[in-house]
């Protein structure tokens, strides 16, 4: 299993590329997708020859679906997937615009589904595939104003358990990692009130790394996480436990 390569989408963004890393380090070969409005992760060495970069629209089903027949063909294999594309267009319930609302759905859940489907009959053919989707705890929490991310985040996970239920049988697993507040761009932009209002809320009062996403999506990709799936499995400094 360790020679099969890892397709991961959303690599640019802040836990992508520090999965990609971690990937890279237990040697893994990876294929690594950006949208076609941002540009690869500079972390992530360019000339290894175990990288591979690739665009796609992941909200466009076609896209996606030649993404993967050509990852499949460089790589000669069908790659695990993990799945960390994802936005956020936050605003109250009376405020979301359809525009806001489809984007985020489109985004966070169908495009998870756009390469879970065109992976799956691969993935089923070659036993012992792993699936990891990248989650949150607004599934869990409902914070306000993020109604969109939240819907999508709970159904992500509605839909690893049964991607785990009818692929289990040929040695595939599917898990969703949920994490909580995590050092990321999108914390830098966010006003420091409210980013000491969710350390208040988080038992071990620290913001979590990228890295420690990583190393999770690590394990459940690794031979340890044979036997875990259809599970979400929190990384949020014990946030949940609230």
């Amino acid at each position: 299993m360790s020679k099969r390569p890892c397709l991961v989408v959303g690599a640019s963004g802040n836990i992508g590329e520090a999965i990609a890393l971690r990937l890279l380090q237990d040697g893994r070969r990876v294929a690594l997708t950006h949208s076609p409005r941002s540009r690869p992760s500079e972390r992530v060495p360019a000339d290894d020859a175990n990288v591979r970069w690739y665009g796609v629209d992941v909200c466009d089903s076609a896209d996606v679906v030649r993404l993967v027949q050509a990852v499949e063909k460089d790589f000669g294999s069908a790659p695990d997937l993990v799945y960390s594309a994802g936005i956020v267009k936050d605003g109250s319930i009376a405020l979301i615009t359809d525009e806001a609302w489809n984007a985020v759905i489109q985004t966070n859940l169908t495009g998870a589904f756009n390469f879970v489907r065109a992976l799956s009959k691969s993935l089923m053919v070659a036993g012992d595939g792993r699936i990891v989707l990248i989650g949150s705890v607004t599934a869990t929490k409902g914070n306000p104003g993020q109604l969109s991310y939240a819907a999508a985040k709970a159904g992500m996970e509605g839909m690893c358990r049964v991607i785990a239920v009818e692929m289990g049988r040929f040695g595939v697993t599917c898990n969703v990692v949920s994490p909580g507040v995590i050092e990321s761009r999108m914390i830098e932009e966010t006003p420091a009130a409210s980013v000491q209002r969710l350390l208040k809320s988080t038992p071990l009062r620290s913001l979590g790394k990228p890295s420690d996403v990583a190393g999770l999506v690590g394990f459940l990709l690794g031979p340890d996480g044979r036997y875990i799936t259809g599970q979400t499995l929190q990384i949020d400094g014990g946030m949940t436990a609230l």
